[in-house]
């Protein structure tokens, strides 16, 4: 197959996103020839090619607009249509329909190519009324044309294709799970050497991006009130727009010095941040997947969160649920977990056999590549 993947992002930037395609492309390259077309660094003003474990990159000079409500700044690139037809793909795979247009998608079909389309943001509910709303007009002007313009839709939860795929579009839907390198994220006992717990601390634990969807701000004030019971430390790793707010809460509320922003983690690194944790909490207003998640649950770290989106699909029994913005639930919740560590072991040898079953990226990689051998042949 030739595969043309578009995503205004990729590696080296470590997004959730990002390190899907890395993973499910990286193993598709072994035996298809595969493109992804993505925004060049801030400033390269040429396009530039460089190849990553077999994927040939096209990067393109964009500009780059911070939108409200958009997690990630929307990448402006220049030449991408003309770039589409040069790739002469079999197949084009968006992966950010916040990001592509009705001209993107007339050149893919000018191209000749199949067009695929993957779902990894749902449509948000609960986040706040703009965002929401904003989101939904973007799908019933724009991006419902592109679920309908797709020869095939991918969703990284069930929960992810139900809400967000029109009716008339969901017989094209397929639900493919996100996965996990279980062999790198496993359980390796506290290195104390980070410098960020010291022995004898409750860590709680949270990675994600800075933003409101993620309820990092709920979890800073149920962690204040953990903390006037508890020796704990609060770990985020993750940057985004809204660390300097969270930070002011954290001192207003008098935690600033046991809250740690852990930011520029090598992937390789990133298990030893898991492994620091008791207990990781993710208090989303809503989630897709949560692909963070799934990592702390490889590495055996007890997971506390949301009820949310497809969180559910991903936990199973193997963890404890939360509301979100209900800060003394998640306060009640952790400080469970503090005194009940038998049976938060056992949740956690759960959740490593259940990423294990259900999240294997070389069996996830083989439904892509089956699903996508089909569509091309029509």
């Amino acid at each position: 197959m030739d595969i043309c993947v578009l995503n205004p992002y990729f590696y080296p930037y470590h997004g959730g996103t990002e390190k899907v395609l890395l993973q499910i492309y990286g193993r598709l390259a072994r035996k298809h020839n595969i493109c992804v077309i993505a925004s060049a660094p801030q400033g390269q003003k040429r396009k530039s090619v460089d190849y990553i474990k077999g994927i040939r990159v096209v990067r393109l000079p964009a500009r780059y607009i911070n939108a409200y409500g958009l997690p990630l700044p929307f990448a402006d690139m220049q030449g991408l249509n003309d770039a589409i037809k040069d790739e002469h793909a079999e197949l084009c795979h968006i992966n950010n329909r916040y990001q592509y247009f009705a001209s993107n998608i007339k050149a893919i079909k000018e191209s000749g190519a199949k067009l695929a389309l993957t779902i990894h943001n749902s449509l948000p509910k609960g986040i706040d009324p703009f965002i929401d709303a904003g989101a939904l007009l973007y799908d019933m002007l724009i991006g419902r044309k592109t679920m309908h313009a797709a020869d095939v839709i991918t969703a990284v939860s069930r929960n992810t294709l139900q809400v967000t795929v029109p009716a008339r579009d969901l017989w094209k839907g397929h639900v493919i799970y996100n996965g996990v390198d279980y062999m790198l994220f496993r359980h390796m006992g506290k290195d104390f050497r980070l410098g960020i717990a010291e022995k004898g601390a409750n860590v709680v634990l949270n990675n994600g991006r800075l933003v409101k969807q993620k309820g990092q701000d709920v979890l800073i004030r149920a962690f204040a009130e953990l903390e006037k019971e508890y020796d704990a430390e609060l770990v985020i790793v993750g940057k985004g727009p809204r660390k300097d707010r969270l930070t002011s809460l954290a001192e207003r509320l008098g935690v600033s010095k046991r809250l740690h922003f852990v930011t520029g983690i090598g992937e390789k690194a990133l298990p030893k941040y898991y492994n620091i944790a008791d207990m990781f909490v993710m208090p989303s207003l809503y989630e897709p997947a949560g692909l963070a998640l799934m990592e702390a649950m490889a590495c055996e770290i007890p997971p506390i969160a949301s009820r949310v989106g497809g969180i559910p699909e991903v936990m199973g029994r193997c963890g404890i649920y939360i509301k979100p913005r209900d800060s003394n639930m998640i306060y009640s919740k952790m400080k469970f977990a503090i005194e009940n560590r038998r049976s938060m072991r056992a949740l956690a040898a759960c959740a490593r056999k259940r990423v294990m079953m259900n999240n294997d990226w070389d069996k996830i990689a083989k439904r892509y590549e089956s699903l996508f051998l089909d569509t091309i042949k029509g």
